[in-house]
């Protein structure tokens, strides 16, 4: 674990983060870190990809919760 001055960088913030992501959100999504940025898979369909990109975790999730909305564009 690195240490800024006492206080956590985000890198050690993430793993956990990711976990709980992960356990909310892993039944319908396939989540991985590609190079700096995040991207979430739909898990697979018959009829569509859906994948979506982000920079940050807080991203990504903003974008998962905003995709399971009715009002998402499908």
């Amino acid at each position: 674990m690195v240490h800024t001055r006492g206080r956590q960088t985000m890198i050690e913030q993430e793993p956990s983060r990711v976990e709980r992501i992960l356990a909310e959100y892993g039944q319908r999504w396939e989540i991985e870190r590609d190079g700096l940025m995040w991207r979430a898979t739909e898990r697979p369909s018959p009829t569509a990809l859906h994948v979506l990109i982000a920079r940050n975790l807080d991203e990504l999730e903003q974008k998962m919760i905003e995709s399971e909305l009715p009002s998402w564009p499908q």
